[in-house]
């Protein structure tokens, strides 16, 4: 399968069908973005790992991104891993993981629920979970991540609703977990902010959990389905996410209806009208990205709607720019201090 045909750092003066002028990419993060060869047409085994395909991902070393029990485990010697199974809303079975500090407690600690990047149609709940942790430095929490059915096999609603009834299951069991139902944070990356925010909704919209979720980070937060955006057109071409992409796994996710007024909330997030009563949010997403104006319309919208939302866009940056081996970086540093900032003024706060 063919790869883009040019850098991506050079995208805009060598492909013609790039129209619209657009933000450069940082120069400090082109050498490891112009290593990347992603081929320009979806290719659904790729995203799964299946593809006999050599690519390169804009994210260094592959070794690096491999992630299970095992290597979290490895890399987070102070954390305990448990497995708990629980029955799904369709007759299916849902997979939670808990990870928990080996060190007892007797007060209750906050939880971070994790969903997965991917774009609902590759990923499990291990998946980028280390870094995510990372993040969490300092914090003595619970990290629960859940692995919810993946599309096309599992169109939405099917994800989101698997990911509210680990919600609801973490709520109703807090005590035996060792866990404050009111400091129960949700977090969702790429394709898992989908599945992050449609919960939100849900939790809002039924009344259940009865006490309300503390908080919501959305990273690089895959949440429109329609993909006109201005960084949809301005990104169709020459990024290793391209509009290409992302509106390929949103035909996988909402096959047939992709695009009509069909789809609903719980399906797409950005398709929502009221975003009242929404708990704390941060929100972030690169500048030279797909993704980045539906991060500012869904932040826009929660304030319109009363709802508080701290925003970033990061200059120059590509799509989860953050996990590349490049820690030096100073944009890095940032955009990881500004999400570091957020998890210790959300989760270690009283509710």
């Amino acid at each position: 399968m063919a790869s883009y045909p040019h850098p991506y750092s050079q995208a805009t003066k060598l492909d013609s069908r790039i129209a619209l002028p657009r933000p450069i990419y940082d120069p400090d993060l082109v050498e490891v973005l112009d290593a990347t060869t992603i081929p320009e047409d979806f290719d659904l085994d790729l995203m799964r790992g299946i593809s006999k395909d050599e690519h390169q991902c804009p994210h260094g070393d592959t070794e690096d991104m491999i992630f299970n029990a095992d290597t979290i485990l490895r890399d987070k010697p102070h954390l305990l891993h448990e497995e708990q199974t629980i029955p799904g809303p369709d007759g299916n079975t849902i997979i939670l993981s808990i990870f928990k500090p080996k060190e007892s407690k007797e007060t209750a600690r906050p939880v971070l629920y994790h969903m997965h990047g991917g774009g609902l149609v590759s990923g499990d709940r291990f998946t980028a979970l280390t870094p995510i942790i990372d993040l969490l430095e300092g914090i003595d929490c619970v990290v629960v991540s859940v692995e919810f059915r993946l599309s096309p096999e599992t169109p939405q609603p099917g994800p989101s609703e698997d990911c509210y009834t680990g919600l609801v299951w973490i709520s109703d069991n807090a005590t035996s977990l060792g866990i404050n139902p009111a400091q129960i944070v949700l977090f969702g990356i790429s394709g898992g902010g989908i599945v992050a925010a449609a919960i939100c909704l849900m939790a809002r919209d039924r009344k259940n959990p009865s006490v309300p979720i503390k908080g919501l980070m959305l990273y690089a937060p895959q949440l429109d389905d329609r993909c006109e955006t201005l960084s949809d057109l301005q990104f169709e071409y020459g990024n290793p996410t391209s509009t290409k992409w992302v509106r390929a796994c949103w035909d996988l996710v909402l096959p047939n209806i992709r695009g009509t007024s069909q789809v609903t909330p719980y399906q797409a997030p950005a398709r929502a009208e009221d975003y009242s009563n929404l708990p704390s949010t941060y929100i972030d997403a690169g500048e030279c990205e797909v993704l980045r104006d539906q991060a500012v319309q869904f932040a826009t919208n929660m304030w319109r709607g009363g709802s508080t939302c701290e925003l970033h866009i990061w200059p120059g940056a590509y799509h989860i720019f953050e996990m590349i081996n490049k820690p030096e970086h100073p944009l890095i540093q940032s955009a990881k201090a500004a999400k570091r900032n957020w998890f210790q003024r959300i989760m270690t706060t009283k509710a």
